[in-house]
């Protein structure tokens, strides 16, 4: 879909036409956009469907006097309470209503008075996650072709002056790498685990490698000339080959690195430890590469002026004759001893290596992890905010800030020494896994603290939202959210 914006009375014959309204509009809209003609049927089909404007409700009508032949009009809800999600999923709505009905083109309009409750720069990242997120389907596995092959093309967004529409123009190319880059990782976050394996990721990878970005691919081997025991050992029931799969992106001039790392679990069984509930949902285990592979295809796409090092740590977490055992003992990359006290507490193992690797080889200025790394997190915060864990309170601000810009959630927890204390091995400096479950998504981010030195780190665990994700108008059922991506690119672009 093709995205633009304009100024203006709406221009052309769009198949459609979507109008946003907060509850104190409807009974007068100020819509200059629009001609006469459409405005008497707006007004018209909001006495006649009893439109009130209220959050999430949605009119559809066939109109033969106004600029559209689909005429769309969604609320806002109360202005008091508004906030820039509401948008978002208006947008969503809108986008699968337009498509569903024909049409192949779409203009949005807004109210004149949204501009005081809202940037340009906001309403253009709404509307541009709405329309592409809404607009996005996972149908590749149905033997019979859904018969709904209609397809939205094109999308108008209408600002009220130019100068809103120059500041719209800032930010649109930006927020629609974004969300496209988001959708790549719904999409490979939900394939299934016979399809996205090890090998699957490495080619992905090896694609940037056309679009200006270094990848490399350490294979079992290697990784065991560098020590990297952790992540092998993850890999030790499974026959499908484990490989650290490095993205560089390194433009001339860079004064700063940023590395991404991350964890790649195409399945988890949970190992010896094996899982006892859920275990179909496991092909998830690899949302956090997902998100890591898809934000450097934005990086290739937009092209900061920044150095990005994309790092992912891709095995399968199996069952065989050479599975890793409860009370084993590996050396790490970084040279600390682990303990294994649970095979399912796989995730930690191998970011553990790629993070000590990942600060030892690129010396990033600051590293941030992604993983679908504890149920506690889920726990603790519900599947609406993802958990959020740092050694910098600076670095953590930026990576917040970086979330609220890009419509992500998430929550700060805790770093207390105390979690450190509980993740000491009895018979080695560390143990994977503290024998209780209180506290877990803090225990699991203090396990991963030990493995990035001074350098500025932030730990997301992304296990509320990645999997299944939240069902809405931008998010279809039993699939992946793409937690992080834009995240991710909102950070390396505000630099």
């Amino acid at each position: 879909m093709k995205i633009v914006t304009a100024t203006g009375a709406v221009k052309g014959a769009p198949g459609a036409l979507a109008v946003f309204l907060f509850d104190d509009e409807v009974k007068g809209p100020r819509l200059p956009a629009l001609n006469r003609a459409t405005v008497k049927e707006i007004v018209k089909l909001v006495a006649a469907s009893k439109f009130s404007g209220k959050k999430d409700e949605l009119v559809r009508h066939y109109a033969d006097r106004a600029l559209a032949p689909v005429l769309i009009l969604h609320g806002l809800g109360a202005r008091r309470d508004f906030q820039w999600k509401t948008l978002r999923l208006a947008a969503g709505a809108v986008v699968r209503e337009a498509r569903g009905r024909g049409a192949k083109s779409l203009a949005l309009v807004s109210e004149e008075r949204l501009a005081a409750d809202l940037s340009a720069e906001n309403v253009t990242r709404a509307l541009v996650d709405g329309l592409v997120l809404g607009d996005w389907k996972f149908e590749q596995y149905r033997t019979k072709p859904d018969e709904d092959k209609k397809e939205l093309k094109s999308a108008v967004i209408y600002f009220s002056d130019a100068a809103r529409q120059r500041s719209a123009n800032r930010i649109l190319r930006r927020a629609d790498v974004a969300a496209r880059c988001t959708n790549l990782a719904r999409e490979w976050g939900t394939h299934p685990a016979n399809v996205v394996t090890t090998g699957f990721l490495a080619a992905e990878a090896k694609k940037l490698g056309r679009r200006g970005l270094r990848v490399s691919v350490l294979e079992r081997a290697q990784m065991q000339r560098l020590g990297m025991n952790l992540l092998l050992a993850v890999s030790k029931g499974s026959a499908m080959p484990p490989k650290l799969i490095i993205m560089d992106w390194n433009p001339r001039g860079a004064r700063k690195t940023y590395a991404f790392v991350g964890k790649g679990l195409v399945f988890d069984s949970g190992g010896l430890n094996i899982k006892t509930a859920s275990m179909e949902e496991m092909k998830s285990d690899m949302c956090g590469a997902a998100a890591v592979l898809a934000a450097m295809n934005g990086v290739a796409e937009l092209k900061p002026n920044v150095r990005v090092i994309g790092v992912i740590g891709a095995v399968e977490n199996a069952i065989g004759p050479n599975a890793y055992r409860p009370s084993d003992i590996y050396k790490a990359y970084n040279g600390k001893t682990v303990e294994i006290g649970n095979t399912d507490a796989e995730g930690r193992l191998v970011l553990a290596d790629a993070l000590a690797y990942t600060v030892a080889k690129y010396k990033p200025s600051a590293i941030v992890d992604l993983a679908t790394l504890t149920g506690a997190a889920v726990v603790a915060l519900g599947y609406h905010a993802d958990a959020v864990f740092s050694n910098s309170e600076r670095f953590l601000r930026e990576v917040m800030q970086a979330a609220e810009r890009a419509g992500e959630r998430v929550w700060p927890m805790p770093l207390f020494e105390e979690y450190s204390e509980e993740v000491k091995g009895e018979t080695a400096d560390l143990r994977n896994s503290v024998g209780h479950r209180w506290g877990g998504a803090c225990t699991a981010a203090a396990f991963l603290k030990e493995f990035v030195g001074g350098t500025p780190w932030v730990h997301i665990d992304i296990a509320p939202s990645a999997f299944p994700a939240v069902v809405s108008s931008i998010q279809p059922k039993a699939t992946a959210a793409g937690s992080g991506v834009r995240t991710l690119l909102e950070l390396i672009s505000s630099k």
